[in-house]
């Protein structure tokens, strides 16, 4: 009897995510940033890195959390910042491809103790998803925002088991995501 191997079919997932930002004071101090960000990351916008890792961006006008986002808008409380979609082929366990996340202006710091000057985005850093045993959203982001005459930051690093198909919150003092994973069929 012949033996006939089956091409093992890939497992394609697509996340819907929103970072957004927490209005309401926890009272949580940020701290100073100590050196120049380092978010390494493939830009959302470059295009032959994306394909090369088997990411692809899914257009705005198909992003899944509409109502999630309008009723992020209504409320005092948060303030939605970003919108991104994309759908990965065959996500790695360890580690993965991340995708940069950046949002807002760019602020001049300059570090008083070791005088390092460099420019910080009021959100900055990286997302990736992850599938071992489990799937994984893999968060490291950081926002940035003025107190007074001194910058500082608060960070949002998690990862989180996702369930497919369900919503899922991650938070911090001052920012926050949604994000929704659901398996893509061929």
């Amino acid at each position: 009897m012949l033996c006939l191997a089956l091409p093992v079919q890939a497992a394609t997932y697509r996340v819907d995510m929103i970072v957004f930002l927490n209005n309401i004071d926890s009272g949580e101090q940020g701290r100073k940033p100590g050196s120049a960000p380092s978010a390494q990351g493939i830009d959302p916008a470059d295009t032959a890195a994306l394909s090369a890792a088997g990411i692809r961006i899914v257009p705005d006008a198909d992003f899944a959390l509409n109502d999630e986002w309008q009723r992020l808008r209504n409320s005092g409380a948060f303030r939605p910042l970003i919108r991104l979609a994309w759908t990965q082929n065959d996500p790695p366990a360890e580690p993965g491809p991340a995708l940069a996340i950046r949002y807002g202006q760019p602020m001049a710091y300059q570090n008083m103790d070791s005088f390092e000057s460099f420019d910080i985005q009021p959100v900055e850093g990286t997302v990736a998803l992850l599938l071992g045993r489990y799937l994984h959203l893999d968060v490291d982001l950081r926002y940035a925002a003025m107190s007074g005459p001194d910058l500082v930051t608060y960070p949002l690093s998690e990862r989180r088991r996702m369930r497919r198909d369900e919503l899922h919150h991650l938070d911090s003092a001052r920012l926050g995501v949604l994000a929704r994973v659901v398996r893509v069929d061929q």
